[in-house]
C-alpha cells in the first residue's frame, strides 16, 4: 500500500521543475509528463543477432541529432555494451540490487555524448532477480527520467521475466533478427509471447546482416503476414543493416563501427533507423501534450496493479 501510495503521489506532480518529494526518509525524483523520457526497449529472440551493436550504435547516432541518450544495458548476468563502448565503470547493476548504490550513482558517461548504466556479467544475483527485486529495480528508473530524452534499454535475448518486464514498461520495443531461421523463429517466438500477455506493447522489426534489401523485404514481409494472420497484431518493419566485415572489425577494436567506419553501408543504415526513431519520439511527445498518461511511472504504477 506504501509502494502505491507513492507512485500515486508521482502522478499527480505536475510542477515546472524537478520536485523532490521525501516520503520517510527517501527521496523521489518526479517531473513534469513532457520531461518523461521515452523508452524503447531493444529486444531479440536469440543471441548473437547484433542487438547490442546496434544498440550502442544507434544511440551514438541520436545522441548526434540532438537527443539526451542513455543506454541501459538490462542484459542482466551476460552484459556487453560496456565493451562495444571500450569503458571499463566502476560500478554497475549489481551495485543498485544490493543497495549499496542508487541508480544516479552507477551512471557512466562516455566520449559519444551517451550515457550508459552498465550490468554485470556473470554476477548470479542479476540473473536470478525475485519478482520483489525486478519490480524494485524498475521502479528505480524513475529517478532517470529526467536526465534523457531517450532511454534504450538492451535487454536480453529471449523470453525472460527481466526482458518481458522491461519491454513491457517500454514506449514501444524494437526487435533485432537475422535471416538466419532459428533467428527468425525465436524472433516470431518472443512476438507471440508479447502478444499473448495483453500488455499492447508496439513493436518493431529490424533485420540485421543482410545482403540486399530485397532480402530484408522478403524476411520482414514473412515475420508481419505471421504475426497478422496468427497472433492478429502488426509488427512493424523498422528498418534493416547491412552484413558487413567491419562490424565485427569494430567490436575487436571495442569502437562502436559507426565511429570507426562512418561511411560504411552498415553506418548509413543506423543513420536512417535514428532518423526514423527521433521523427517517432517527437511524435509521442506531441500525444504526450495532450495526455499525461505516458510517464514511466504511471506505465509502471498500472504494471503493478
Amino acid at each position: 500500500m506504501d509502494q502505491a501510495e507513492k507512485l500515486r503521489e508521482l502522478v499527480k506532480a505536475k510542477k515546472s521543475e524537478t520536485e523532490i518529494i521525501e516520503t520517510k526518509g527517501e527521496e523521489i525524483y518526479t517531473l513534469p509528463s513532457k520531461k518523461t523520457a521515452k523508452i524503447i526497449a531493444v529486444a531479440s529472440g536469440k543471441g548473437g543477432v547484433g542487438k547490442s551493436n546496434f544498440t550502442v550504435n544507434v544511440a551514438i547516432e541520436l545522441s548526434r541529432l540532438g537527443n539526451r541518450v542513455m543506454i541501459l544495458d538490462a542484459d542482466l548476468g551476460l552484459a556487453n555494451v560496456d565493451i562495444i563502448f571500450g569503458i571499463n565503470p566502476k560500478y554497475n547493476l549489481s551495485h543498485v540490487i544490493k543497495e549499496e548504490k542508487d541508480i544516479k550513482d552507477i551512471i557512466t558517461e562516455t566520449e559519444y555524448g551517451v550515457k550508459v548504466i552498465a550490468s554485470g556479467s556473470g554476477v548470479k544475483e542479476l540473473v536470478n532477480l525475485s519478482n520483489q527485486q525486478r519490480q524494485q529495480f524498475i521502479e528505480k528508473l524513475i529517478e532517470i527520467e529526467n536526465m534523457v530524452d531517450i532511454l534504450l534499454i538492451d535487454t536480453g535475448a529471449g523470453i525472460s521475466k527481466n526482458t518481458l518486464s522491461f519491454m513491457y514498461a517500454s514506449d514501444y520495443s524494437i526487435i533485432i533478427t537475422t535471416p538466419e531461421p532459428t533467428a527468425l523463429m525465436d524472433a516470431y517466438g518472443l512476438i507471440k509471447v508479447v502478444t499473448l500477455s495483453k500488455q499492447n506493447v508496439p513493436m518493431k522489426l529490424i533485420v540485421n546482416m543482410v545482403n540486399s534489401k530485397e532480402e530484408a523485404k522478403e524476411i520482414s514481409s514473412r515475420v508481419v503476414l505471421l504475426s497478422r494472420r496468427f497472433l492478429n497484431t502488426f509488427v512493424e518493419p523498422y528498418g534493416l543493416i547491412y552484413r558487413d566485415k567491419n562490424v565485427l572489425n569494430s567490436v575487436m577494436a571495442q569502437k562502436p563501427f559507426l565511429v570507426l567506419y562512418p561511411a560504411t553501408k552498415a553506418s548509413e543504415c543506423i543513420k536512417e533507423i535514428a532518423q526514423k526513431i527521433t521523427k517517432r519520439i517527437s511524435s509521442l511527445k506531441s500525444e504526450e501534450e495532450k495526455s499525461d498518461n505516458n510517464s514511466l511511472f504511471k506505465r509502471i504504477f498500472n504494471f503493478f496493479k
